[in-house]
């Protein structure tokens, strides 16, 4: 809990340290998955931009915008990997209530919810690899960012448990949601793989 705690402090910090860029990149970031075929390619420029604050690396909106275009077809193949995976999981979720009320059929419903949170929890730790690897590789982060997570576990249920009490009070504050929500939530992933790779040492890349 107290790693999950710091992490957690240091992407609070860097998202206030420049609130008015963060915010830009987040607007942009709305903007760019409202056009829909720039989204992904936004979300992994996001990662990236986030990346950068949490090595302590000078960034701007300008680093940003390159990366959307730098990472276009990185964002793409991830893109499909996590569309494809998200519309599985989350059809088995709605399908399994809806088809029965057995006690076997809200026990399969409960997995495929688990499974969705595991998905989305990868996501976090697969995004930040994209730049800690040699080469920006799907396939290799996906791999590291399982391989972290399961080495992991309570860091990384910690973590999902305060992300998610912060989240449910960013619905309250959505302004400030809207503003630095998006950010916020890359730069917890990068410091959380920062983290755990400064406690144990480099994963294989």
């Amino acid at each position: 809990m107290t790693e999950a705690g710091a992490v957690l402090r240091a992407a609070l910090r860097d998202t206030w340290d420049d609130l008015f860029t963060t915010a830009v990149c987040n607007l942009l970031w709305l903007f760019f998955n409202l056009v829909l075929v720039t989204g992904p390619p936004a979300t992994v420029a996001l990662f990236y931009y986030a990346n950068r604050l949490a090595h302590g690396e000078p960034t701007g909106v300008g680093d940003f915008l390159r990366a959307v275009r730098r990472y276009f077809g990185v964002g793409w193949r991830w893109g499909l990997v996590n569309g494809v995976l998200l519309f599985l999981l989350v059809g088995d979720v709605i399908l399994t209530g809806q088809l029965s009320q057995s006690a076997g059929a809200r026990l399969a419903q409960g997995f495929f919810l688990a499974g969705l949170l595991a998905w989305l929890l990868l996501q976090l730790y697969t995004l930040p690899f994209l730049f800690e690897q040699e080469t920006p590789s799907v396939r290799l982060a996906l791999r590291n960012g399982a391989a972290m997570l399961g080495n992991n576990l309570l860091f990384s249920v910690a973590l999902g448990v305060w992300l998610g009490g912060i989240l449910l009070l960013g619905t309250l504050l959505f302004m400030l949601s809207l503003a630095a929500g998006s950010v916020f939530l890359a730069l917890v992933g990068n410091h959380a793989v920062l983290n755990r790779l400064n406690a144990y040492g480099d994963v294989k890349r």
